[in-house]
């Protein structure tokens, strides 16, 4: 049996986090600004340029590969822990970003990166591991100006977070990545996720109690889920007020679980038109001051088995783009959070 999705209804960084910064203008660098809050025009505007992330691995693992407490991974996992197929890399922290950084330099044209701890899980390891490959990763070149650490919300404490906290400083951006994915415990199951919304409710409040900016990664159209259950999770993020959000497309990379499903005919992936409405539906419920990391794209195109109109990002962008226009809406414009306070 397959999942069908209806189309929506038509209508100092230091001490400052995403989401305590104001709008300020629609337009960057001569840019005109997308009718959402785009991480890329929230780091022009803190840091007068553009700002580019290097992928970097430690090469640890996670708690829903080795047995502790699951094994195999979630269904969209392959061998690399998650679905960008980043390669499991042998090379030293330093290694991998001064291997990387001078390709980045000619790519975006800029003097100014972030350490990205992408796949896996990047807080799974003892305090002293964590310390080491962070340090070693800003103390790699001198444009490494700051660590985006990518991780589960059952897998950080007061000690950890009190370590990633110890490295903000002016001019320095400091973040970690939770994947929630969804505020429903029986979607999380149905992608062995493994852990559960009080998991991350948990890790939530000790990040705000620690002032560490954050990003929130979703995945829409997540097996059993109606367009009202992710229009569920859009709003408590708004209640929650997170900081930023990182909205996927659940996708079926080769050599995963759910590759498998897919070719079984026992999972479908939403269509195109469905997921361009519905994808504004849910950034129209987000706060207007949370900063939108992704809305597009997920996993590299040569490995997505479906659906492959996702490997069209920058397509999809501009139909995402062009929805907004023909509503006449953005981010935030049925957003309760906002309008009831």
């Amino acid at each position: 049996m397959t999942t069908a999705f209806p189309l929506s209804p038509q209508p100092n960084l230091a001490s400052k986090t995403a989401s305590q910064t104001l709008i300020k203008v629609d337009l960057v660098k001569g840019e005109l600004a997308p009718p959402y809050r785009s991480y890329n025009h929230w780091l022009q505007e803190q840091f007068g340029g553009r700002v580019a992330k290097i992928s970097v691995d430690p090469g640890f693992t996670c708690p829903n590969m080795d047995g502790t407490k699951g094994v195999g991974g979630c269904t969209f996992c392959d061998e690399t822990g998650s679905s960008s197929r980043v390669p499991i890399k042998t090379e030293s922290i330093t290694e991998q970003i001064l291997k990387t950084l001078p390709k980045m330099q000619d790519r975006f044209n800029t003097h100014r990166f972030i350490a990205y701890f992408q796949p896996r899980t990047n807080t799974y390891a003892p305090v002293a591991k964590l310390k080491a490959v962070y340090d070693e990763a800003l103390a790699a070149h001198p444009d490494i100006m700051g660590l985006a650490i990518s991780t589960r919300p059952d897998c950080v404490d007061e000690e950890k977070l009190a370590l990633i906290a110890s490295y903000q400083q002016p001019g320095r951006l400091v973040s970690i990545e939770y994947g929630l994915q969804s505020i429903h415990n029986r979607s999380l199951a149905a992608v062995n996720r493994c852990e559960t919304v009080e998991d991350f409710e948990t890790a939530y409040a000790l990040t705000q109690q620690y002032g560490i900016d954050h990003c929130i990664h979703v995945i829409l159209g997540l097996p059993g889920e109606s367009w009202e259950d992710m229009m569920a999770t859009a709003n408590q993020l708004a209640a929650w007020r997170v900081a930023g959000v990182k909205i996927h497309l659940l996708v079926a990379m080769n050599k995963t679980m759910l590759a498998k499903d897919f070719e079984a005919g026992r999972w479908a992936p939403m269509e195109r038109n469905t997921y361009i409405h519905t994808v504004c539906d849910f950034i129209e419920r987000l706060h207007p001051e949370c900063v939108i990391h992704r809305v597009a794209g997920n996993g590299h195109p040569l490995h997505v088995l479906a659906p492959r109109w996702m490997t069209e990002k920058f397509d999809v962008m501009s139909d995402i783009d062009a929805e907004f226009s023909r509503r006449g809406t953005r981010q935030g414009s049925h957003c309760n959070t906002f309008f009831t306070k």
